[in-house]
């Protein structure tokens, strides 16, 4: 929900009474247990303990249980922001808080006509067995994060399930690579804890509220960032039992019957059933990833070596001196098409953040350090390559290895279909061939002398074709001229072309009485007051007829459409990339969003394009992403030429 930056005005101190009533809710709302004084000490009395109970004064146990949940010093305030596929406007409150030694969080949710509470991950923290916990593979997670919903299949580790987890229940899940570790907060769709076996079902389980990665993790009164979340969680622990056996149990059917628009895809590539080979198949003589978590020096190898296999592959099908790589390199550039494309192994373990270095700055100030590169820090803190040591010693002398192969595109390839996808399937608009091409209405001037139709649309070349039939049927237009390519001005020519828009070249061509065929076409096509231009948006192998027009190809006025993508300062010193204007090309921006926070190695949010028109959406990635952004868009057949790029992080010039 919390893919795009909420607004939060002043937040302001709760009275003691609205704390104590706040927590006393959550405890009846979730319903926590509290300990009663013969439970913590068996010695009291039955006496004992109904005249405390009767007494006004919380019992320990209690006056702990709301601490823990809302803490002293908490913190309210009213936020709004734009959620959904639609981007529409949510409003609630936030409840911030310090849990001991540790800084102020959003710490629970409450939004909408409905008064519940959601937890934020950080009170699941601190509050284990809050909420039921439900599993589900890292690679989903992973997807979870994006916004998408977690679906039926996805469950791990039942049946028997939570029986709290019913219909309208607050969950929470976490991965099997940190079982005790919740990072995703949902409400159940359906009645889980019901459930049975889920591997072959269809429909979404649980729709998400909040995740760790999110704009409400993200939140912190110092700004900071998100803080990331512990490797274990002993309590929580007691919530999952046998994660190993569960997961050697997992039995993931690819069936494109277990999906549904909007949730999450199942795509095992390394996840083994049975522990026998892997769901999809393994490529005959393909390296197979390990089946256990690799230790960072191996997945810093991995990166080390990604790296020098780029550059010897770009030096043996190149030429000289850079061998087709274009200087500076940006961090972004670096990861998604020199890095990633050439690991080892293309799983969930292989990232940048689960190397020593954690972040490409690092790494890029690494290859530096090891004389393989020469970089530089830019302003805004971002740190590029400026060259390659191409003679290096690691390079000449680098040995390829097996490359994992690709996988296959949903819908290209032989069984593309059956692969659960992100909201409802693969990216429909890669591999689309788009072209743009420009059309003419006529004015009632040139009606019907020159062109047949005044509400026809017709291209370039059939206004030029009715021009050459026009010459052809008055002969007097090419008689006594000075040259074959020009034609003499007649009353139709001079009233009704020339005359609608005089200027001082046309006051010389009316003098001279004559004028050259390409500019008299020239003028036909440029002057919308003689043929208004319109555009129309072809797909794969459409094509216009004028003649017959396909209803679904609505020619529409103005400038043919761009994407725009924008640089801007964000937080005083940190660069963004804004992506608007993708709907027209057919491009779905909650489905672009995703793909460019992993291509990107940061986040990416999808929200309402501010100043667009309702409903239109824009991207908002971290970092300077014009490259890759031109590169996926060129996968989904924008052009170059429809991409207008801006860059506000440049001082302007006095």
């Amino acid at each position: 929900m919390f893919k795009k930056k909420p607004q939060i005005k002043n937040l302001s101190p709760l009275r003691s009474s609205d704390r104590r009533k706040l927590a006393d809710q959550i405890i009846s709302d979730y319903k926590v247990h509290i300990p009663t004084l013969q439970e913590i000490d068996t010695t009291i009395s039955s006496e004992e303990a109904q005249a405390v109970a009767s007494s006004n004064n919380p019992t320990p146990a209690l006056a702990s249980t709301r601490t823990s949940l809302v803490p002293e010093t908490c913190l309210s305030a009213r936020f709004s922001t734009h959620a959904g596929p639609n981007a529409t406007l949510v409003s609630g409150t936030v409840y911030v808080g310090a849990h001991p030694g540790q800084e102020e969080r959003i710490l629970w949710i409450q939004y909408g006509k409905d008064a519940k509470l959601y937890p934020t991950v950080y009170t699941l923290w601190h509050n284990p067995g809050l909420v039921p916990l439900l599993h589900t593979p890292d690679f989903v997670i992973e997807k979870l994060q994006t916004g998408a919903d977690l679906m039926t299949p996805g469950l791990v580790g039942g049946p028997p399930w939570p029986e709290a987890a019913k219909t309208g229940a607050v969950v929470a899940v976490a991965g099997l690579e940190r079982p005790s570790v919740p990072v995703w907060v949902g409400t159940c769709k359906i009645d889980i804890s019901s459930l049975g076996r889920v591997q072959g079902t269809k429909g979404a389980a649980v729709e998400g509220v909040h995740w760790d990665g999110d704009e409400i993790w993200n939140w912190s009164s110092t700004g900071s960032g998100g803080r990331a979340a512990p490797e274990r969680i002993e309590d929580w622990e007691l919530e999952f039992k046998g994660a190993e056996e569960r997961l050697a149990g997992l039995d993931l059917d690819e069936d494109e019957d277990a999906q549904e628009e909007g949730g999450v895809a199942l795509e095992p590539a390394t996840v083994k059933q049975n522990g026998n080979t892997p769901i999809d198949g393994s490529i005959e003589g393909e390296e197979e990833a390990p089946e256990r978590e690799p230790t960072t020096a191996e997945v810093d190898d991995a990166f080390r070596d990604a790296f020098l296999y780029a550059v010897y592959d770009a030096k043996k099908n190149g030429e000289p001196p850079h061998y087709g790589i274009d200087f500076p390199i940006q961090p972004s550039f670096l990861i998604a098409n020199m890095v990633q494309p050439h690991l080892r192994f293309q799983n969930q373990h292989y990232t940048i953040k689960k190397t020593s270095w954690k972040n490409t700055k690092k790494f890029i100030k690494y290859l530096d350090k090891a004389v393989l590169v020469k970089s530089k820090d830019r302003n805004g803190g971002e740190t590029v390559i400026l060259d390659i040591d191409f003679e290096d010693d690691k390079i000449r002398n680098f040995t390829p290895y097996r490359l994992p192969k690709p996988k296959p595109q949903p819908g290209n390839g032989a069984n593309g279909d059956s692969k659960l996808a992100v909201n409802g399937g693969g990216d429909p608009s890669v591999g689309q061939k788009l072209s743009i091409q420009t059309v003419y209405r006529a004015s009632s001037k040139l009606v019907p002398d020159l062109i047949p139709s005044k509400t026809t649309f017709y291209t370039a070349s059939q206004v030029s074709a009715f021009l050459k039939k026009y010459i052809e049927n008055s002969p007097e237009l090419t008689t006594g001229t000075s040259s074959p390519r020009f034609v003499k001005l007649n009353p139709f020519i001079a009233n009704n072309i020339l005359s609608s828009h005089l200027s001082g070249g046309d006051s010389r061509i009316m003098a001279a009485g004559e004028m050259a065929r390409d500019a008299l076409l020239k003028r036909v096509l440029d002057d919308s007051h003689l043929c208004l231009p319109h555009w129309v948006l072809l797909r794969n192998d459409q094509s216009y007829d004028s003649e017959n027009p396909d209803p679904t190809l609505k020619p529409k006025a103005g400038p043919p459409p761009q994407v725009n993508v924008v640089l801007e300062k964000r937080s005083g010193t940190k660069t963004a990339t804004k992506i608007s204007g993708l709907e027209t090309f057919g491009v779905n921006p909650h489905t672009l969003g995703p793909e460019l926070q992993k291509k990107c190695a940061g986040s990416a949010s999808v929200g309402q394009h501010v100043g667009g028109k309702p409903g239109m959406l824009e991207i908002l990635v971290q970092g300077d992403q014009r490259d890759v952004v031109e590169k996926e868009l060129g996968r989904r057949g924008v052009d170059r030429r429809w991409i207008v790029f801006e860059d506000k992080t440049r001082k302007k010039k006095k």
